[in-house]
């Protein structure tokens, strides 16, 4: 049996209902969820100063903005397993 597919709204309607949406500051679970990894990876990545940029919130919270999130994984986009990313294949 196949999964029903779901009709995701577009991103352009989502800002259209919500144009604050891309720079809420959501939860590390949150961030999780978009970028595709563990919230474990993605603590073990701020204290070594890698993965998408954050939000230091007081001493012990920590938020992402789904804008950043975005872009950090949009500059992360390949062609081919070659393509370093510096713009030279």
């Amino acid at each position: 049996m196949q999964d029903p597919v779901i009709d995701l709204p577009s991103l352009s309607d989502i800002l259209k209902d919500n144009p604050g949406w891309l720079d809420e500051a959501i939860t590390t679970e949150a961030a999780g969820r978009i970028v595709g990894f563990p919230v474990c990876t993605l603590n073990t990545w701020r204290s070594r100063g890698d993965g998408p940029p954050f939000l230091k919130l007081g001493r012990h919270s920590v938020r992402y903005q789904r804008r950043a999130l975005f872009e950090w994984l949009a500059a992360r986009q390949r062609r081919n397993t070659a393509d370093d990313g510096d713009g030279h294949d």
